[in-house]
């Protein structure tokens, strides 16, 4: 009973287990990536923060998509995520996605970086999960 009520305090401050990724196939995720996702990412690449294996690639690519910390609310809107997360709940058994992070919102010129920013650093860990041998 301590164990849940420890878990769900830590659900409420924002602190969420993750889900693992380590039993996803990964050779169709990069498939689905090539063919589907990259579309409609664009952009250059610049890889801001590395990624050191397939799973961290995963890992953060969902939480940066599903859970913008830097005021892109938009962003788990995109195009690109729906299929990213049609693609992480098709391809890894169990996977059934986030829950949205809504706080630290801003506005304007500060949204329009910020989600420039973070689709680029997206950009980054998809290519960097397809470079990696599977």
């Amino acid at each position: 009973m301590v164990f849940f009520r420890k878990l769900f305090v830590l659900q409420l401050v924002g602190l969420v287990l993750t889900y693992n990724f380590s039993n996803c196939d990964f050779k169709k995720i990069v498939i689905i990536y090539d063919e589907i996702i990259s579309e409609d990412l664009g952009g250059k690449f610049t890889q801001i923060q590395p990624c050191y294996n397939a799973t961290d690639c995963l890992m953060k690519i969902e939480h940066q998509t599903f859970n913008p910390a830097s005021g892109c609310p938009s962003l788990p809107r995109k195009p690109f995520a729906i299929k990213t997360k049609s693609t992480l709940t098709l391809h890894c058994p169990g996977y059934s996605g986030t829950q949205r992070n809504t706080t630290n919102q801003k506005t304007g010129k500060d949204i329009e970086r910020n989600c420039r920013n973070q689709m680029l650093q997206i950009i980054a860990w998809w290519r960097h999960f397809c470079q990696i041998p599977k």
